[in-house]
């Protein structure tokens, strides 16, 4: 099998939470055994005001990446389907470095699916951390890691959030 949790380990990085209130509190992500990390973001997205805005940070360490030290300035891309609770419809999203999470509608469930290569991590800073500015109130998100191509060689594969 290609697909599994040993060579694409699933991470919670935020549980779900009022989309205003997750902005610099999610998990950071090390990178230096994965070829790239997939950060999907799901919203119920309630209220169309004040839309999620998604940067990275990157770091030597947990704490340097989550202390916001060194931002991305590489971009990356994706995907949305902003209508997720009723197509599986998918667009895709122009590179950039800063991402507005837009749901457009209000009442509609939003999916969000960046990838993010581990070669485009500079100065041997191997953490990420996805920060995220301003969300609302009435919108619930939560954020999840996927690592691409995951290597180890024990029998338990190692954690890779701090």
């Amino acid at each position: 099998m290609r697909f599994s949790p040993e060579t694409n380990p699933i991470i919670e990085a935020h549980e779900p939470a009022a989309s205003n209130a997750i902005l610099a509190t999610c998990d950071a992500v090390y990178l230096g055994n994965a070829v790239g990390v997939w950060i999907i973001v799901h919203e119920d997205y309630a209220v169309d005001a004040t839309q999620l805005v998604m940067t990275l940070d990157e770091g030597a360490t947990s704490a340097e990446a989550v202390a916001g030290t060194y931002a991305v300035t590489a971009t990356w891309g994706g995907y949305k389907n902003i209508t997720c609770q009723t197509s599986d419809a998918i667009t895709a999203l122009t590179a950039a470095a800063t991402f507005t999470l837009d749901g457009e509608t209000a009442g509609n469930n939003c999916l969000w699916m960046f990838y993010f290569p581990a070669a485009k991590l500079t100065n041997g800073r191997d953490w990420l951390h996805p920060l995220f500015a301003d969300g609302n109130a009435g919108n619930i998100a939560n954020v999840l890691f996927i690592l691409d191509g995951f290597r180890y060689q024990q029998a338990a594969p190692p954690t890779a959030v701090a």
